[in-house]
């Protein structure tokens, strides 16, 4: 005597579940390579994101600071800015600080491969700063009271590719090039291989002083230089050591001087940043640009 099954309770056959078992097979062995750049991509994406972060913080610091830069001196003895080139800063800024203004320096650090940018604060010492026009004293400063890192991992804030420009009273600049442009321009070719002791450049716009490091071209193509002498805002020509270029640099090339003059120090009106990091190292560089004018060009003796 045999049992009937009622009807839907049939169930499968072996050559069914095999044949479902090998769809899934084939459709898991399509979707499993995809699992993992799932998640690389997320990963990638998330640190873009955390690199963006990075460095719109760092500009609104820096810039924060900057807005706040001042003479440290009722008297003309100083000026805003201490030094200036094209991968670091330092100035005095209006905190508030009960003592006077703080020295502020921004600057690249280089740790092996890895390039990092950071602040520094010196708070001045308690009745150092001079508040009046004949005290003849100037703000004193010990060490670091607070250390600021604005961005791990920057990958630019080298020579073909620095961090600062600064725009002078009268339109010339100093330090790196902003975006598409700079100092000045050669008017003479550089024969690859041959020693040069003079570059023939275009009249400059702001004056060069002996012991400048010039950079001739951008990029990572760019290749630099010392000036042996000083030359003047429209000289043509600028004496530099003795340069032998690795190859032929074509007339019309960039040439910026890296370091700000004391003259072009008191001029500077605007500081340019071209700020590029990566959240971890060898990642995608993730690039932001911003521009901090000055707003307060002389010291307040109220404060204090």
């Amino acid at each position: 005597m045999s049992i009937r099954r009622a009807a839907g309770e049939e169930g499968t056959t072996l050559v069914e579940t095999a044949l479902v078992c090998l769809i899934m097979a084939v459709v898991l062995a399509v979707a499993f390579p995809t699992v993992p750049l799932f998640f690389s991509e997320s990963t990638a994406v998330q640190n873009t994101y955390n690199a963006v972060d990075q460095l719109v913080l760092a500009s609104e610091v820096a810039t924060r600071y900057l807005h706040e830069a001042v003479d440290p001196t009722p008297t003309s003895q100083l000026n805003a800015f201490n030094a200036a080139s094209a991968n670091a800063v330092t100035f005095y800024a209006n905190t508030g600080n009960a003592n006077g203004p703080e020295k502020v320096v921004i600057t690249v650090t280089t740790s092996g491969s890895t390039r990092s940018f950071k602040a520094d604060i010196y708070s001045p010492a308690a009745n150092s700063c001079p508040f009046s026009l004949t005290s003849g004293l100037q703000c004193t400063y010990g060490s670091s009271t607070r250390s600021i890192l604005l961005i791990n991992y920057l990958t630019n804030g080298t020579a073909g590719s620095p961090v600062f420009t600064y725009t002078l009273d009268g339109g010339g600049t100093c330090g790196g090039p902003p975006p598409g442009t700079g100092g000045s321009t050669l008017t003479a070719a550089l024969t690859g291989g041959v020693a040069a002791t003079t570059l023939h450049v275009a009249a400059l716009t702001t004056a060069v002083a002996s012991g400048d490091t010039l950079d001739i071209g951008t990029g990572s193509s760019t290749q630099t230089v010392t000036a042996s002498a000083a030359a003047s805002t429209g000289a043509t020509s600028i004496s530099i050591n003795s340069f032998t270029p690795s190859t032929t640099i074509a007339s019309g090339t960039s040439v910026y001087d890296q370091t700000c003059s004391a003259t072009a120090l008191t001029e500077v009106e605007a500081v340019s940043m071209s700020l590029s990091a990566t959240q971890n190292p060898g990642g995608q560089p993730t690039g932001y640009q911003t521009q901090a004018y000055l707003f307060s060009p002389n010291y307040s003796t109220s404060v204090g």
